[in-house]
C-alpha cells in the first residue's frame, strides 16, 4: 500500500489506500470532504445527515472498481451521495410519493429559526427560496454555486446530458427568484438577490467566487 499522506496525496490515492486498511488515509479523506457532504444533506435529510454522510464515504470505498477513470473524485462523491439520498426518501415515504411531496412541499432542513435570524435577509430569503426547489434543480445549483463545480461533474451526478445542466440552473434560480417575489417585499433584497444571485449563493457556505464555466 502506498503511503500518500499529505498535499502530494490525490483523493483517489487516499480511497485506495483507505480501501487496503489504512486508516490514516481513510481519516484525511473525511478531513477534505465530510463538511461538504454533509452539507448536501442538511437541507434534504437534516436528521440523519450524519448516517448519510458515513454511508457515503463507505460506498465510495466499496464503489471504487466500478469508477469511471474520466470523472473527479468529487463527482463520484456526489454521484454517491445523490443515490444515498433519493434511497432514504424511497424508503421513508415508499417509492415515486416520497419525491413528488418533497418536490411539493420542500425538504426537512436544519437551518433553525436561530439560524435564519443571524443571517443577512437576502441569505435568509435565499435558504426559503432553495427549499422550494425541486430535488435535482436544488442538488445542481448547490453543486454549482457551494462546491464551485462545472457543467460535466454536475451532469455525471445527476446523471444528465451535461447541455441540460445549464439549463437546470437557469431554471433553478428562475424559481428561486419566483419564490422570493412571493415571501420578500419589493424593495432591497429583492433587487440584490437579482442583480447579485451568485455571490448571495456563495456566502451562504462562505464559498469563494472561483469565476468557473458551468
Amino acid at each position: 500500500m502506498r503511503a500518500v499522506l499529505g498535499k502530494a496525496a490525490t483523493d483517489f490515492d487516499l480511497l485506495d489506500d483507505w480501501r487496503a486498511g489504512r486508516k490514516a488515509a481513510g481519516d484525511e479523506l473525511a478531513r477534505r470532504h465530510y463538511d461538504s457532504v454533509w452539507r448536501f444533506f442538511e437541507l434534504k435529510a437534516a436528521y440523519v445527515a450524519d448516517d448519510l454522510t458515513q454511508q457515503v464515504f463507505l460506498g465510495a470505498v466499496e464503489g471504487r472498481d466500478r469508477f469511471r477513470s474520466s470523472s473527479t473524485f468529487k463527482a463520484y462523491l456526489f454521484g454517491i451521495a445523490r443515490r444515498q439520498l433519493l434511497a432514504h426518501l424511497r424508503k421513508r415515504e415508499r417509492g415515486d410519493a416520497a419525491l413528488q411531496r418533497w418536490q411539493a412541499q420542500g425538504p426537512d432542513t436544519a437551518v433553525t429559526p436561530s439560524k435564519l435570524v443571524a443571517m443577512a435577509q437576502e441569505q435568509r430569503m435565499l435558504v426559503l427560496g432553495l427549499e422550494s426547489l425541486a430535488p435535482d434543480l436544488q442538488i445542481a445549483t448547490m453543486l454549482h454555486y457551494w462546491e464551485g463545480m462545472r457543467g460535466l461533474e454536475i451532469a455525471e451526478v445527476l446523471e444528465i446530458p451535461v447541455s441540460t445542466v445549464r439549463n437546470r440552473l437557469s431554471r433553478a434560480r428562475e424559481a428561486v427568484r419566483a419564490r422570493v417575489e412571493k415571501i420578500a417585499p419589493a424593495g432591497r433584497v429583492r433587487e440584490a438577490l437579482d442583480t447579485d444571485f451568485e455571490t448571495w449563493a456563495r456566502s451562504l457556505v462562505g464559498a469563494p467566487d472561483p469565476a468557473r464555466e458551468v
